[in-house]
């Protein structure tokens, strides 16, 4: 893959990653659960993690090595949940819905992503922040059982 192709292809992820981080801050701020607040805030700064990541990969410095990444199980809670766009007067169960879509997006992005970029090290990269993706998308459909169970 071209080294302009796959600039832009961490360009792109790093802006997701960016927006990521962003969204959960600005939904931590109106969640009214006290651990759905708490779990929003973590995911900001993880997914600012991710963004640091990124920014500080070296594609000139690529080498050929293939990393084990564990899975993780998808719950699949969010296949049957509408998503609305968060707003000042969400409910923390919409923005629960609305962070797993996020999550979802962000997991096929990198799967997606995967199927592009020929280097083993990028590969290696979005394989581990997919996994990620994926767990951040588990705990969130944990914790949505919780604070919906709790609030009904």
């Amino acid at each position: 893959m071209a080294h302009k192709q796959l600039s832009e292809i961490m360009d792109m992820a790093i802006q997701f990653e960016t927006d990521a981080s962003e969204f959960y801050s600005t939904a931590a701020d109106i969640a009214k659960d006290p651990s759905a607040k708490t779990l929003l805030k973590e995911f900001a700064a993880i997914e600012l993690k991710h963004k640091q990541k990124l920014e500080s990969f070296n594609l000139d410095e690529i080498a050929d090595e293939h990393h084990t990444i564990p899975k993780t199980h998808d719950l699949h809670v969010s296949d049957y949940l509408v998503d609305k766009e968060v707003t000042p007067d969400s409910t923390s169960q919409d923005i629960m819905v609305h962070a797993m879509k996020r999550e979802q997006k962000a997991y096929e992005f990198y799967a997606r992503m995967l199927k592009v970029v020929t280097s083993d090290d990028v590969r290696s990269l979005f394989e581990e922040l997919a996994e990620e993706e994926l767990e951040h998308k588990e705990k969130i459909e944990i914790e949505y059982d919780d604070v919906v169970c709790k609030e009904n």
